[in-house]
């Protein structure tokens, strides 16, 4: 394990404070231009906060660290770290084949990764800590959840960083390797909200 410093960070919930929208019905409607004048198009910052105020459990982290420096495996045995995803959104995932919330949030992992793979989004499992009966990777497939890699984490080197001791816990990271935000314990990954959070970071990164 390489960690060149002690991981530090808050992990807050930004409340938008926004209500109505205020206004009444006038005797004629307004055009397009005064419409878009009133509401001009968020900017990629705003669009994140709102949508991760809109997704229940997950809160963006407040001083973004890098994701730590630690070494994990794949399926073949070989460590690699985070580097190897670097210019890619990572959702990344700790879970166990023993996990019955981690095993519910597969298949909408499996989703997100098939409909935002090629706009450079990987949804990363890593199997943390001792596991089931059954190897992860296989478990994976005999589920038929095929867009995903399990990656293994076998001394839960990423839990005791992050000082938690809850599975599922997901992180997301930007292209730049930082941690944006993250959620303890189960998620609904299948819902609108989760994809406007995704597309919200994909589109600040475009931008």
């Amino acid at each position: 394990m390489r960690v060149n410093r002690t991981l530090l960070f808050v992990i807050v919930v930004l409340l938008s404070g926004v209500s109505g929208n205020g206004f009444s019905q006038g005797p004629a409607p307004m055009d397009r231009q005064a419409t878009s004048a009133l509401h001009p198009p968020l900017l990629p910052q705003a669009r994140i906060r709102a949508a991760s105020d809109q997704l229940i459990g997950f809160n963006l982290i407040s001083n973004t660290p890098p994701v730590p420096d630690v070494e994990m495996h794949d399926e073949a045995g070989q460590l690699l770290s985070f580097e190897r995803f670097q210019g890619k959104l990572v959702l990344f995932n700790l879970w166990a084949t023993w996990c019955p919330p981690c095993i519910r949030e597969m298949p909408a992992l499996n989703a997100l990764q098939a409909q935002y793979k090629q706009q450079g989004f990987l949804v990363i499992p890593v199997a943390s800590g001792r596991q089931g009966e059954e190897e992860p990777a296989e478990f994976l497939r005999k589920l038929g959840l095929q867009e995903l890699t399990t990656y293994y984490d076998p001394d839960s080197q990423f839990a005791r960083i992050f000082g938690i001791d809850t599975l599922p816990s997901t992180f997301l990271i930007d292209r730049d390797g930082n941690m944006r935000g993250g959620a303890l314990g189960m998620l609904d990954w299948g819902s609108a909200e989760a994809r406007a959070l995704i597309e919200a970071f994909l589109n600040e990164q475009e931008s």
